[in-house]
């Protein structure tokens, strides 16, 4: 019983300060936060907490994804199970909603969902190699099925273009739910009543960047 305790314990100490460096970081980046701060924004009197629980503040960044990816791949994998289910394989819209869907839910449904949207802004931004290694391969991860998906109902668009846009596609998705987030919590009123528009319109530029014909221009270029 006593092992349990301290076990259920120290998980709640790793959600605890997985939280308060998502929060941190959204506000100010991966490199204007300290294990110190992230310790004493989760409420620790043990100034070395973080570095017990994750060895290094890297770690702890690679933490914060792992604590997300699950819940978001659980819905993107029900999305696509229903598109498989229901033969639409080649809706490229619908795919781009399994993309995107799950990451609003995880904002608008999820503690701290919000700051992990500003979380992940910050961190497809920084210059270290291995943070954003980490994150390209996470990314990679959980959505090479959509990727594979959308391969198959643009067969005109070479992999190495569709690989482009994937990545552009990424970071419109991420920065523009940021941005959104930014603003909802400044005028939280105003912002819930566009969130439906905001989110439809973002998934219909999102899918007419992918399958938009490519321009002879593109084409001729090296």
């Amino acid at each position: 019983m006593a092992r349990s305790k301290q076990t259920s314990v120290s998980a709640d100490t790793r959600v605890a300060l997985i939280l308060a460096a998502e929060r941190l970081i959204a506000e100010n980046g991966i490199d204007g936060v300290s294990l110190r701060q992230i310790n004493s924004e989760a409420g620790q009197r043990n100034s070395s907490a973080a570095h017990y629980h994750f060895g290094s503040k890297d770690a702890l960044v690679r933490s914060i994804y792992e604590y997300r990816l699950g819940s978001v791949n659980r819905r993107r994998r029900a999305m696509l199970d229903a598109i498989r289910a229901e033969r639409c394989e080649h809706d490229t819209r619908r795919v781009v909603a399994a993309i995107v869907r799950p990451i609003v839910d995880e904002i608008e449904q999820s503690e701290g969902g919000s700051c992990y949207i500003r979380f992940l802004s910050q961190a497809i931004g920084h210059p270290q190699g291995e943070t954003r290694n980490y994150f390209d391969n996470a990314l990679t991860d959980a959505t090479s099925e959509v990727y594979t998906l959308i391969g198959r109902a643009l067969p005109e668009i070479s992999d190495r273009l569709l690989g482009q846009r994937f990545g552009l596609m990424w970071e419109m998705i991420i920065h523009s739910l940021a941005d959104r987030e930014r603003h909802r919590l400044q005028a939280a009123g105003a912002a819930e009543r566009e969130s439906e528009r905001f989110i439809n319109n973002l998934i219909d530029v999102v899918t007419g960047g992918l399958t938009t014909p490519v321009s002879a221009e593109t084409s001729r270029a090296r």
